[in-house]
């Protein structure tokens, strides 16, 4: 008689099981880098973090991303509810004011009226858009870690046609995005075995470009550089969420220590006029992008100055202590 390989039973959880809250627990860890690409590898583009609780008038978007292979911005809105009216109009109006292409919908579960929607909205919308609707279940075997899945409810139609309408655009780039993009990607090509945070980027087609997330949540901390107007090159540590102006405040605090780790004085701008706050460091010059020939000594300052400012920040954004409210993130109430 053959003998019968024992199985264990499947066991699906709640979300809340593993994320209590939404903003303070499942949106941190869905910008984690793993988590990312388990979401990325599902719906099949390269995605890369850009900012999480991004600013978008008087709301926030949970999460700004780029797809890696075309630059284009990406909306991630999450719940770990069933999904409602008023994130299908988050979602939209998310996508009007940051100009997003990609937008992704993750919930508990999709109502057939709000799948329908995103259906609709791949269905009206031209090939340079795409709507995508995610649901998140939660597993267990017996005693064994809790495991997410990632299941797709609605995509465009025909997905193919999106990559073909990807590889048009860059076709028609204006020739100041091509020029971004090739001083960008020049720095990013230098970047390869000096700064792996930076040499698996993206060349942007803009007067800036993200280095990498210092740090998730709210507030949220990235480096970048950038070209400003009237202002020479800059390394900026980017703060934002709605707690951008206490942590920017309790690092100033702290601002003779951590000039004192990075090895230099910096450029505390708060930035009253907006949520976000910066701390700079500004290239000694007026240092503009130029013709090829001022790239290289350029290049070559973002990179030996963006890792210092990354080290020397890391210590204590880790140790910010930030009075967050334990209540759910609602949006809608803005």
């Amino acid at each position: 008689m053959t003998a019968v390989t024992p199985l264990a039973r499947l066991e699906r959880e709640t979300l809340r099981k593993a994320w209590p809250n939404e903003a303070s627990n499942f949106t941190p860890w869905l910008a984690e880098k793993a988590n990312l690409d388990l979401l990325a590898e599902r719906i099949g583009i390269p995605l890369q973090l850009e900012a999480v609780e991004k600013v978008v008038g008087s709301f926030f978007a949970d999460i700004l991303a780029k797809e890696a292979d075309t630059g284009r911005w990406v909306i991630i809105e999450s719940q770990i509810t069933p999904t409602d009216h008023s994130h299908l109009g988050q979602l939209l109006t998310y996508a009007a004011g940051l100009e997003a292409s990609t937008v992704i919908w993750i919930a508990e579960n999709f109502r057939e009226e709000h799948r329908a929607a995103i259906d609709f909205l791949n269905r009206a919308t031209t090939e340079e858009f795409a709507f995508f609707g995610v649901e998140i279940e939660l597993y267990k075997i017996g005693d064994s870690p809790l495991a997410p899945d990632f299941s797709i409810v609605a995509k465009p139609n025909d997905w193919a046609k999106r990559t073909l309408t990807a590889k048009q655009t860059t076709a028609t780039e204006k020739e100041y995005q091509r020029e971004w993009k090739d001083y960008w990607r020049a720095l990013i090509e230098a970047a390869n075995g000096r700064y792996s945070a930076l040499a698996e980027r993206s060349p942007y087609r803009e007067n800036w470009q993200a280095f990498e997330t210092l740090k998730g949540g709210n507030p949220s901390f990235a480096l970048n550089a950038t070209f400003p107007w009237d202002k020479s090159l800059r390394l900026e540590i980017y703060i934002q969420g709605s707690l951008a102006k206490a942590g920017f405040a309790a690092l100033l605090a702290q601002k003779e220590q951590i000039e004192n780790a990075f090895g230099a004085p910096l450029a505390w701008e708060e930035l009253p006029e907006r949520q976000a706050s910066r701390i700079a460091f500004y290239m000694p010059g007026l240092e503009k992008r130029g013709d090829q020939a001022t790239w290289g000594k350029q290049h070559e300052w973002l990179l030996t100055w963006g890792p210092k400012l990354a080290s020397a920040l890391k210590p204590f954004m880790s140790n910010l202590k930030l009075a967050v409210p334990d209540i759910e993130h609602d949006r809608s109430a803005l």
